[in-house]
């Protein structure tokens, strides 16, 4: 769909957003229309635009990481580490999520990149307005940050994780400024800690420029952009509910996430994968097990670096409090808003409904993963004698882990070639054929290509499917061919099948049975047809249908069962 929309981008269109919907702005298509303006619209170049992407995103932890070990002041050796396990852990995702990344479904990965530039333009404003930064510098900061944040919200609204963590940072350091100031009795640092606060309004301006184009689109369309936003409806999954009722199910939601999207997302695991059902889910993966591990150690650090303060738990806490942040955040707002509701209508297993929205974890887990590998070099003998006071506690902790420095480096070490290990032979075992399918695109096959060749060899340009066998099939022709559902998103396309003499029809019938009841329809109404059928997956196959005396239209009543069985 992207790429359609992206080829219509060449012939003169304007798209604001994705097709059929008031959300998701289509940024990614006009990327990729750059991309086929040079080298042509192809499977290849669709796939082109989303590695260019991932290497932003792939920047930006890196730089961020530098940052984050800077201002830890983390040693040579242990800032080497810090960054590079970062970058490495970007770079080579678990598989679930890489997946996510390397579709082109709108902007997920670009939102991905947004979020955490986001991230990390917060932790830079705030490191630097905490370091008294000239007012200038601060005002740019803020400038930069409102025009990201614009721009995320015209990607897609998933930013709002990202928005909920930074109002909560800024928000945590503006009070704890203020209380420390009243404590040091520093009225003067008071005061200009407050006016500081109000460069905070240029933002919105700057927020507005990012927003124009969902600005422009939304008052020719009655703000249908802004009231999605801002809906809590959730497509009507929530409508008419108790208070009860709605706790209740924020509360089935959230054991789902616990004990399957959660761990798909950290762990890797595909759902389209063969052998994975409602009963094997396949979820439990060494990168899970390792991924969780981390993540207690970063919350058991952050609590320790509060409660008894060291100088190792508290390089654990500038590292991580954020991410932490972050995670959490993204976890609450994924339970609680209306539209995870529809993770209830399917159970765990290769019917992966909503699983995308929790992919933008992954952005902060690289830091996560990487500053628990980096604790021994944290705790190693040099490092010791950098702080003397703080001898004696560390000693104290070597005590409890009862471990050496030099052991623990051998551990951590072993752990990452396992962790990576382990990554390498899940991405060597993904079946090629089910690794990109949709999760709602389990049924349908994986190369059209004999479907093409056959619709181009007989002469056929326009046939009525399911978006899943359309659109790859409309993308791939250039148009030569153009499938569409009766309302399909793509108006022109929808209106040039309807308008069609005699389009084909493509559905999916199981392969046993040799005469589905679709071809028994068209039997019944004296349909002449030429039949073409091709293997789907196993146990389905694809049939191609063109009629032969008579214009199949879904708004006729006579065929109302015949698209019944296709729709």
């Amino acid at each position: 769909m992207v790429g359609i929309q992206a080829e219509h981008i060449l012939r003169g269109e304007h798209p604001v957003y994705y097709y059929g919907q008031p959300y998701m702005g289509s940024f990614e298509a006009y990327v990729m229309a750059g991309i086929f303006f040079f080298w042509g619209p192809s499977v290849w170049a669709l796939r082109a635009e989303p590695v260019l992407i991932s290497l932003v995103l792939i920047f930006l932890t890196w730089r961020f990481a530098i940052v984050l070990a800077n201002a830890a002041h983390l040693p040579q050796r242990a800032k080497v580490c810090f960054v590079s396990i970062a970058t490495l852990i970007a770079a080579f995702p678990p598989l679930y999520d890489m997946v996510e990344e390397m579709r082109a479904k709108g902007g997920y990965l670009e939102i991905f990149t947004v979020m955490l530039w986001l991230l990390f333009c917060t932790w830079s404003l705030v490191y630097r307005w905490q370091n008294n930064a000239k007012p200038r510098e601060l005002l740019l900061r803020w400038v930069g940050l409102g025009f990201l944040l614009g721009i995320g919200l015209w990607i897609d609204p998933l930013v709002a994780y990202a928005l909920a963590t930074i109002a909560i940072w800024l928000a945590l350091f503006f009070m704890r400024e203020l209380i420390t100031t009243k404590l040091q009795n520093t009225v003067q640092l008071r005061r200009r800690r407050l006016k500081e606060a109000l460069f905070a309004l240029i933002a919105l301006p700057a927020l507005l420029v990012g927003f124009g184009p969902a600005i422009y689109w939304g008052k020719a369309h009655q703000w249908e952009n802004i009231q999605f936003i801002f809906s809590t409806s959730g497509n009507g999954f929530t409508q008419g509910l108790t208070l009860q009722e709605r706790v209740y199910s924020i509360l089935r939601v959230g054991k789902v996430y616990l004990t399957c999207m959660l761990p798909r997302t950290l762990g890797g695991s595909l759902p389209s994968q063969p052998g994975v059902t409602i009963q094997h889910h396949h979820i439990l993966t060494v990168g899970l097990v390792i991924t969780f591990c981390c993540l207690l150690v970063c919350g058991g650090g952050f609590v320790l670096s509060w409660l008894r303060p060291h100088i190792i738990p508290t390089r654990l806490r500038q590292l991580t409090s954020l991410s932490l942040l972050f995670f959490l955040c993204t976890s609450t707002l994924f339970v609680v808003s209306s539209v995870s509701v529809r993770t209830l209508l399917v159970p765990c297993g290769p019917w992966d409904v909503i699983g995308r929205y929790t992919v933008p974890l992954v952005v902060v887990l690289p830091f996560l993963i990487a500053s628990v590998l980096t604790l021994p070099l944290m705790m190693s003998a040099q490092e010791m004698t950098l702080q003397e006071k703080e001898q004696g506690s560390i000693k104290k902790m070597k005590g409890i882990l009862n471990l050496k420095p030099s052991l623990l480096k051998k551990g951590v070490l072993f752990l990452l070639i396992v962790y990576f290990a382990a990554q390498s032979a899940v991405y060597q075992d993904a079946h090629p054929d089910f690794t990109f399918q949709g999760p709602g695109a389990l049924v349908y096959p994986a190369s059209n290509d004999p479907i093409i060749a056959y619709m181009e060899r007989e002469h056929i340009h326009y046939a009525w499917a399911t978006g899943w066998i359309a659109d790859p099939i409309t993308f791939k022709t250039n148009e030569r061919i153009i499938v569409s559902e009766p309302h399909g998103r793509i108006e022109a396309n929808n209106q040039a099948v309807l308008h069609a003499k005699q389009a084909s029809l493509i559905v999916v019938a199981m392969h046993k049975e040799t005469h589905p009841a679709i071809l028994k329809a068209l039997d019944d109404l004296h349909v002449q047809y030429r039949l073409a059928r091709f293997y789907s997956e196993p146990g389905l196959d694809v049939l191609v249908i063109t009629p032969l005396n008579r214009t199949l239209s879904p708004f006729d009543l006579k065929f109302a069962t015949v698209f019944h069985h296709v729709f």
